[in-house]
C-alpha cells in the first residue's frame, strides 16, 4: 500500500502496473506527467481519504478520496470520491465532480456535478447537475439540472414518469425528449442549426460556422470520392448528390476535430471549414450536412 510521495515514486521506479494508494488527507501526492497514462499501462487506485494531483494519468478514485485532474487526465470515481478539474471524468455512486475547462463528464447513480467553463456532461440515473457558464448537459433518467449563465441542456431518455427536471432561475420544467433548454427559459431542438452549433460549442462569426472534416491523403473519403467530392484546402466543394432534407446527400461535417476523427478513424488530415449557418441541416446526433 502506498502512503507517501516517496512510496509512490519508488513504485513507479520499479515499474509496478497496479498502484494502491491510501495516504490520508494530510498529504497530497502527485503523479508526474507520463506516469499512469494509457501507454504505460499503470492503474492507480485511491482509497480512504487519499488526495492526488494528476496531469495525464488514469486514476480510479474510491471511498472519500480526492483527485485534482489536468486536461489530459482520465478519472473514474465511485463511492463518495471527489474530482476537481478537467479531462475525461466518469462518476457513479455519490461521487462529487467539479469540472471546468473542456472537461467531458459521464455520470450515473446519484453523483453530483458542478460544471463551469465549456465542460460537457452526459448524465442518467438520479444525478444532479449544477450547470453554469458555457457548460452543456445531455440529461436522461431522473436527472435534475439547474441551469445558469449560458448553460444549455438537451433532454434525452428522461424517465417517463417525469421525475427529472430542468431548472432555471424562474422555474423547474419537466424534461421532454429532444428539447434543448436554456437558462433564460427558452426552448428549442437540435433541428435548429444555431441551437445545434451552440450545443456543440461550434464557433459562429458573421453567420459562418467553423466545423471540421476528416479526410484521407487525397483530401476525400471513401464515400465522398464516389461523388467526386474533395475537401482540398483553399477550395469550395459542392455536393452533386444533394436533393432534399431526407435523402442523405450533401457535405457532411463534425462539430469538433476529435469527433471528425471518430467518423473517419483512418484519416490523414482534419480540416476546418467555414459554412453558412443558414445552409446547415442539423441532425439530432452525428454529423451535420450542408445544403
Amino acid at each position: 500500500m502506498i502512503r507517501t510521495q516517496q512510496d509512490l515514486d519508488e513504485a513507479l521506479g520499479r515499474g509496478e502496473s497496479v498502484l494502491d494508494v491510501d495516504s490520508g488527507p494530510e498529504e497530497e501526492l502527485r503523479l508526474p506527467r507520463g506516469a499512469g497514462s494509457l501507454f504505460s499501462a499503470v492503474t492507480v487506485h485511491l482509497h480512504g481519504r487519499s488526495r492526488m494531483t494528476i496531469s495525464d494519468s488514469m486514476v480510479m478514485a474510491h471511498d472519500e478520496s480526492t483527485v485534482i485532474s489536468g486536461p489530459d487526465g482520465v478519472v473514474t470515481a465511485d463511492g463518495s470520491a471527489t474530482v476537481l478539474g478537467s479531462g475525461v471524468l466518469n462518476a457513479s455512486g455519490r461521487a462529487h465532480v467539479l469540472a471546468g475547462g473542456s472537461a467531458s463528464v459521464t455520470a450515473w447513480g446519484r453523483a453530483h456535478l458542478e460544471l463551469a467553463d465549456a465542460a460537457t456532461a452526459r448524465v442518467s440515473g438520479e444525478v444532479s447537475v449544477l450547470a453554469g457558464d458555457e457548460s452543456r448537459v445531455w440529461a436522461g433518467g431522473l436527472a435534475q439540472v439547474p441551469l445558469g449563465d449560458a448553460a444549455m441542456c438537451l433532454v434525452t431518455g428522461m424517465a417517463p414518469d417525469g421525475g427529472g427536471g430542468i431548472g432555471t432561475p424562474d422555474a423547474v420544467t419537466p424534461g421532454r425528449e429532444g428539447q434543448v433548454h436554456r437558462a433564460d427559459g427558452s426552448l428549442s431542438t437540435l433541428k435548429d442549426p444555431t441551437t445545434w452549433c451552440q450545443m456543440f460549442h461550434v464557433a459562429i462569426d458573421g453567420g459562418i460556422a467553423t466545423v471540421y472534416k476528416a479526410v484521407d491523403t487525397f483530401w476525400t473519403t471513401a464515400w465522398a470520392v464516389r461523388q467526386k467530392i474533395f475537401y482540398t484546402p483553399g477550395t469550395c466543394p459542392t455536393a452533386p448528390d444533394w436533393e432534399d432534407a431526407d435523402t442523405g446527400g450533401g457535405l457532411h461535417f463534425s462539430p469538433t476535430a476529435f469527433q471528425a476523427r471518430q467518423v473517419v478513424r483512418s484519416c490523414t488530415h482534419v480540416g476546418s471549414c467555414g459554412v453558412r449557418v443558414d445552409e446547415l441541416l442539423a441532425p439530432p446526433a452525428g454529423t451535420l450536412r450542408v445544403v
